[in-house]
């Protein structure tokens, strides 16, 4: 069974590599994958495929579809997930803490900051004091 598993995900990644970005082409193969995952209990990252597939071809990029590449980060690491959504950030998951230092739950817990013109600017007159270049300086 791992070996036909095996085999559908070949042909459906294949087939992802080939469709321009547009994953519903490979629906077919998508279904039979699915089928094959479920039989054998074994998650093959149809869902978060998709979703970064999609985020990535979307004006969504824009924000850099940080939560599909986490997503699929996560779901395809060896060892199983480390971290699983909760609310508006992320938590150790069930039986993975022992991977995290003490202090890492409140570091997941966090949520990156939105992404503006203002905090952009901000960041980089702060990084340019760090360097020794002050505001309306210009260094070449």
């Amino acid at each position: 069974m791992a070996a036909e598993l095996a085999a559908k995900k070949k042909d459906w990644n294949s087939c992802l590599a080939k469709s321009g970005g547009f994953p519903d082409k490979c629906e077919k193969l998508e279904k039979g994958l699915r089928g094959a995952s479920r039989a054998a209990g074994v998650d093959c990252c149809v869902d978060e495929t998709i979703a970064l597939m999609k985020c990535t071809s979307s004006s969504g990029r824009a924000n850099g579809c940080a939560q599909a590449f986490l997503a699929m980060r996560e779901c395809n690491r060896a060892g199983g997930r480390q971290l699983v959504a909760e609310g508006a950030g992320y938590v150790p998951a069930p039986g993975k803490l022992g991977v995290f230092t003490a202090s890492a739950g409140s570091l997941a817990q966090s949520s990156p900051p939105a992404r503006t013109l203002e905090g952009m600017q901000e960041f980089g007159q702060d990084y340019a004091k760090s360097l020794g270049v002050m505001p309306g300086e210009v260094r070449f």
